[in-house]
């Protein structure tokens, strides 16, 4: 059945050529035949409220045009509705992650066809509840320890301007700075240990980077990648990424979880889709109400 009613959420700050795609998507919507409506965030928070105001039932689909951060702005106004629309994705963003874990076309001919007349499936997100903060849902993957450090310590104008540069250069500070202490975390009632936490709802990491090969967006639970700290394993475990061998290596823990409490050290960061939620300690859950997700393949 197409989607004939389609809003568009965009965040015009997303990657470089965000105008020049959009338009394009656009043009070729409705071509397709669909009514377009566009909102417009103007800061950040703002596609979480324009998502929880669209009233029930007035839209065939709801699109986040943006990157992840956007997508996780965008899941969390859904999950305000009884029963939200399908959501859509343009991805406009630098990492583009869940875009590439749903399989969806570049161009825009494709993309809007997707959008239009794809088909659907269902994610559960995960949901994240940081001491102090409001419960925020998450789509593709959490962390703490040196991904969350990076997160927080990359700078939004350098992002803006390199790109993946910004989470590489980062990457290479906390590398030099060390020192990542040990997690006290609690995996579904059983006590664990580790100097970096992965919690991946899905498969991809990073962008294309496959770091959890049997997690499933589908399914009502995380694979929890548990990494050691050393400077040495920081190293190796990057090395390992690159290669799509992150989860095989013998120094890495897999474990398939439904609920992680993370205790201490208290204040340190957490991530989520990539952005910083909050600070330790908290808890993360697989939510039990999914959404439906236009997918590519």
């Amino acid at each position: 059945m197409s989607r004939k009613r389609i809003l568009i959420i965009h965040n015009p700050t997303s990657g470089g050529r965000s105008a020049v795609v959009m338009g394009a998507v656009v043009t070729h919507l409705t071509v397709l035949g669909a009514r377009i409506d566009i909102r417009v965030t103007q800061s950040a928070g703002h596609a979480t409220e324009l998502a929880a105001e669209v009233p029930e039932n007035s839209q065939d689909c709801i699109v986040a045009a943006g990157g992840d951060g956007t997508v996780n702005e965008v899941i969390n106004g859904l999950a305000h509705l009884d029963a939200p629309p399908p959501l859509g994705i343009l991805p406009l963003g630098t990492a583009n992650v869940l875009a590439h874990e749903l399989g969806l076309p570049k161009t825009a001919a494709a993309l809007a066809e997707i959008l239009f007349n794809g088909k659907t499936r269902v994610l559960y997100p995960g949901s994240i509840h940081c001491e102090g903060q409001p419960e925020r849902l998450f789509a593709q993957m959490a962390g703490v320890g040196m991904d969350a450090r990076i997160v927080e310590g990359v700078s939004g104008p350098l992002k803006r301007f390199i790109g993946k540069g910004a989470y590489v250069y980062e990457a290479a500070r906390q590398w030099l700075k060390g020192g990542l202490p040990a997690y006290q975390i609690d995996i579904d009632g059983v006590a664990q240990q580790a100097c970096s936490l992965i919690i991946a709802n899905g498969r991809l990491y990073g962008g294309r980077f496959v770091a959890a090969p049997d997690a499933d967006l589908s399914q009502r639970s995380f694979d929890i990648l548990l990494l050691k700290g050393g400077r040495i394993d920081m190293l190796a475990n990057t090395l390992a990424l690159t290669f799509n061998r992150l989860s095989r290596k013998n120094s890495v823990r897999v474990i398939k979880g439904q609920k992680i409490t993370i205790s201490g050290p208290v204040g340190e960061p957490v991530q989520a889709d990539g952005d910083l939620m909050g600070r330790l300690p908290v808890t993360i859950e697989a939510t039990a109400k999914p959404l439906i997700v236009i997918a590519g393949q």
